[in-house]
């Protein structure tokens, strides 16, 4: 990908962000593009020596692990509706947003609510991709500063 191609991309996925208003987001709003993203993104990172500026390109990779299919974001926006209806079902989002694997999982044998199993699956799955991309993006930081 060209330097033109990737500043234009990386700044429509900036203008993405600026507009965002939830912690998760679908995909859709890539139009099929974001492995396209990923990757002008992680060249970006390689090439860039401005520490904040690095700092910034890794913080946009690691945020598109929030961006799920649109079916996953449809079960997010299901609980969470179901959430603003039903207190006990909020109470079980928010144990999960607070990580305490235990007591999530007994909430959710208690509860027996395959929504909320899939919601947590989900949940799981996003902070361990956000976890490898994290990991990645600083990996390609460390290549750039041994050039």
């Amino acid at each position: 990908m060209d330097t033109g191609a990737t500043d234009k991309l990386i700044r429509q996925y900036e203008q993405i962000l600026s507009q965002r208003q939830e912690r998760f987001s679908s995909d859709s709003c890539f139009s099929g593009a974001k492995y396209m993203l990923e990757k002008a993104l992680l060249e970006e990172i390689t090439r860039v020596h401005e520490p904040v500026r690095a700092e910034s390109l890794q913080v946009m990779y690691i945020e598109l692990a929030s961006f799920v299919p649109q079916k996953d974001y449809d079960l997010i926006q299901q609980c969470r509706r179901r959430g603003d209806e039903d207190s006990a079902f909020k109470q079980v989002l928010d144990l999960i947003s607070l990580g305490d694997h235990e007591t999530i999982q007994q909430e959710l044998d208690a509860r027996g609510i395959p929504e909320l199993v899939r919601y947590y699956a989900l949940y799981r799955r996003i902070l361990r991709e956000t976890e490898a991309r994290r990991k990645q993006a600083l990996s390609v930081q460390s290549l750039n500063a041994d050039t």
